[in-house]
């Protein structure tokens, strides 16, 4: 097992660093509270072990061999995470022009929220493709892959839910109150110009 520490040195740094899925967590565990942020995580991690699982089949070099392939899912990708990040700017302009709100969403939009903004983001193939490629020790059985697998996802929910216990702490929840249009205008945008970033060129 010693052998698979390099690996996951590595995606604990990945993990821990912000990108959409963090943000996604640390906004909804803010505005929502931390049960909802925890849902977010929940659908993230069943999104990371999905492109876990596809890169250990190979499909990241598939995708690098049929580029096309890989700019189709990119361009949806890259639409999902424009959406949401609209969907933000427009609450953030509803609240402002003092509209009534819409109800909150159910427990599986929350799940479904964390997997649509991790699985719209088709660079974690290349990342896990190049990760596993380079510190996954060869000749390894399926079963040791599995518990590294699974030894991964662990490590990216303890740290989400890191995140959504600190995000739905009163002093966060009250700072956001406080300054909730302009913290969703900011995220809007910046979900938006992640988005933008990946439509193919």
């Amino acid at each position: 097992m010693f052998a698979f520490v390099p690996l996951l040195l590595a995606w604990l740094v990945a993990v821990a660093s912000p990108g959409p899925d963090f943000l996604a967590v640390l906004r909804t565990s803010a505005a929502q509270g931390r049960s909802a942020g925890l849902r977010v995580g929940l659908g993230v991690v069943c999104g990371i072990a999905c492109w876990a699982t596809l890169a250990m089949c190979g499909l990241s070099a598939l995708l690098a061999r049929y580029e096309h392939l890989y700019l189709v899912v990119r361009g949806v990708g890259a639409v999902l995470l424009i959406g949401y990040g609209v969907h933000v700017l427009w609450s953030s302009r509803a609240a402002a022009a003092d509209i009534a709100p819409q109800q909150p969403p159910t427990s599986g939009k929350y799940w479904r929220l964390g997997v649509f903004t991790n699985l719209a983001n088709p660079k974690a193939l290349v990342f896990f493709g190049a990760l596993f490629a380079t510190l996954m020790p060869h000749h390894e059985s399926a079963v040791m892959r599995g518990a590294v697998l699974v030894a991964m996802l662990l490590m990216a929910i303890g740290w989400l839910a890191i995140v959504s216990w600190c995000a739905g702490s009163r002093p966060v929840v009250a700072a956001y109150r406080r300054l909730q249009r302009a913290i969703d205008r900011v995220a809007g945008g910046l979900f938006t110009a992640i988005g933008l970033s990946l439509i193919p060129r």
